[in-house]
């Protein structure tokens, strides 16, 4: 992994591949670590293990869908993900589409609204330059909530991550004001700072972008 997504992303491999779990070599690796034999004391250990007492945690568990527009690396709750996909054309709406909406994209059959997350929060969108390195690593997100979707380009999705309330720190005042405005706390994810969105305030200002 010290050369894999969550490394230094010079895997060859990569390239072809978007994602080491994607990698027979990566898969092969884990069922090898599956397939591996017992340690002679595994059954005692587990037995400790579900045996000791439960201790308190520190906050509420939280889980979030962790992506980057441009420079700027960003979280969402991951009930909000329903599904990551590979970019579509954007058919943009006459007289309607505008810095937030994109216009009308196609996911799996169904024509869905296509926002930028990066126009919202005053971000510049690198990933709208399709020479640029990382390029092959742009997803669109397909999001929901309260039976409503969205859809908006990210250059890259990193993944889930777990995180404690307790471990929310806040937003600096160095921030742009746009992404103060969105944004509730900051939250460590692989020695990176992302910024968790509120996604009640992120949706509705999409929805507001189309009047």
């Amino acid at each position: 992994m010290t050369i894999g997504i969550r490394g230094s992303r010079t895997c060859p491999e990569l390239a072809r591949h978007i994602h080491c779990r994607n990698c027979p070599r990566y898969e092969a690796a884990g069922r090898g670590l599956l397939d591996r034999a017992l340690p002679e004391d595994y059954l005692g250990d587990l037995t400790r293990m579900v045996a000791r007492q439960e201790t308190q945690e520190s906050g509420a568990h939280k889980a979030a869908m962790v992506f980057r527009l441009g420079a700027e690396w960003l979280a969402l709750p991951a009930t909000a993900f329903l599904e990551i996909k590979r970019p579509r054309p954007i058919r943009r709406v006459p007289h309607r589409s505008n810095a937030i909406f994109l216009g009308l994209v196609s996911i799996r059959g169904d024509i869905q609204l296509c926002f930028s997350a990066a126009g919202l929060l005053g971000i510049e969108d690198a990933g709208s330059n399709a020479a640029q390195p990382q390029a092959h690593l742009r997803r669109f997100c397909v999001t929901g909530m309260n039976g409503r979707k969205w859809v908006f380009p990210a250059d890259e999705v990193c993944g889930l991550c777990d995180y404690e309330a307790a471990a929310i720190q806040p937003v600096p005042v160095t921030v742009a004001r746009a992404m103060q405005t969105y944004t509730s706390g900051i939250i460590t994810v692989n020695s990176r700072q992302a910024g968790i969105i509120n996604e009640e305030l992120f949706f509705g200002a999409f929805d507001r972008s189309l009047t």
